[in-house]
């Protein structure tokens, strides 16, 4: 069998990081609605739980956690930023909530109090639980624990530290702490599995988000805002918005991608947007865009990928994907076992999501630039 190398992402420069905050933030209002009356009733009930955001890379997650996180500082709540060793580790634990959360936004209030004197800490490192560390905080109203990647949480399945881990989890879910503490979560598509499989799998109502692209009104205050606080235009941007926005279909990182490049070009051309200018943004968002597709699929040789640029070749964009076909493209190459691995591969690094009717590429234009890179008819 051929065996083809391996997508090289560094050859299309200038690629912009697709995590972090946001520069310029918009939409989400229902969520952010959701978790403020979540933040009011914990304090209300003395009783906290877990709040799960999960969606494709690129897709705004991290933005979207830094936004909660000020939420949260702004009702007087503690946050912290947690790791998955703090979950099963007190001494872990106890060190990280000696740690104040300070934002990245330079609109955000900063929290100078720690949740554990240095005195505090040496106390409670040495406990054998970490429920007993949480216990002993003493936060204002109510503490926010944010945990990123959360779809690897359940890798603890069928571990050693399974048992501390779901203790951990359980505790909090269910607000069995003598104050109110909040796990804010997110990750890739299949968190909500990864969280069943250590026995969380219920969540309050509005407490999980699948999340998706921006709508038509968020993408275009967010590509406005790049083109007039950013690149200082000086007239109507509204063609330049319309253009942009029909290559980013409403995708964050596509949209930081695309806006980017505007405000860098108009402040190039001082303040004017010209369709040579345009045509610019365009070329340098195609590139960055593509810079992140192969980002995604790096860790994947080219068959493998042929094999599920195949699957899909005759399925609509958007249009759910059956498992069995993916399998069946797959199994035409490798066998059964080496099929279901490759497939769970996809899934975990986001290239394909599961729903309620099938697979998808949740990422806008991806499905697309799969088959033209991989498909039969690529050169």
């Amino acid at each position: 069998m051929t065996e083809y190398p391996r997508p090289d992402a560094s050859k299309v420069p200038d690629f912009l990081e697709d995590r972090g905050p946001a520069e310029y933030f918009h939409g989400r209002t229902k969520i952010l609605d959701n978790f403020g009356k979540l933040l009011e009733h914990a304090v209300q009930t003395d009783r906290g739980t877990t709040f799960l955001i999960q969606g494709a890379p690129g897709v705004g997650k991290t933005a979207l956690l830094e936004e909660m996180a000020i939420d949260a500082m702004e009702n007087r709540w503690d946050v912290v930023k947690i790791n998955f060793d703090d979950l099963y580790n007190p001494v872990h634990m106890a060190q990280t909530l000696g740690k104040p959360y300070i934002s990245r936004k330079q609109t955000a209030r900063k929290v100078d109090s720690k949740l554990l004197s240095i005195e505090h800490i040496k106390e409670v490192a040495g406990d054998s639980s970490v429920s007993h560390v949480l216990e002993k905080m003493n936060p204002k109203r109510g503490v926010l624990l944010i945990l990123d990647e959360a779809q690897y949480i359940g890798r603890f399945f069928n571990t050693p530290n399974e048992l501390a881990v779901t203790s951990t989890l359980n505790r909090i879910h269910n607000g069995e702490l003598p104050h109110p503490v909040i796990l804010l979560a997110a990750g890739l598509g299949m968190s909500k599995a990864s969280f069943g499989d250590l026995g969380v799998s219920r969540f309050k109502g509005g407490c999980f988000v699948e999340l998706g692209a921006l709508s038509k009104g968020s993408e275009r205050a967010v590509i406005h805002d790049w083109i007039i606080k950013e690149g200082d235009a000086k007239r109507d941007p509204t063609p330049w918005i319309d253009a942009i926005a029909q290559e980013t279909h409403g995708w964050p990182q596509h949209i930081t991608a695309y806006g980017d490049a505007a405000a860098r070009q108009i402040q190039k051309d001082k303040g004017r947007m010209t369709p040579e200018g345009l045509e610019v943004v365009y070329r340098v968002g195609k590139q960055r865009r593509e810079a992140y597709y192969r980002q995604r699929i790096g860790k994947f040789y080219g068959d493998q990928l042929q094999c599920l640029a195949s699957s899909i070749s005759n399925n609509p964009l958007g249009e759910p994907i059956s498992r069995l076909a993916i399998i069946s493209s797959l199994a035409k190459t490798y066998d059964d076992d080496k099929a279901e691995d490759l497939l769970k591969d996809f899934i975990e690094k986001g290239i394909l999501e599961k729903g309620r009717k099938g697979l998808s590429i949740p990422i806008p234009s991806m499905h697309t630039w799969l088959k033209e890179e991989y498909g039969s008819d690529a050169s």
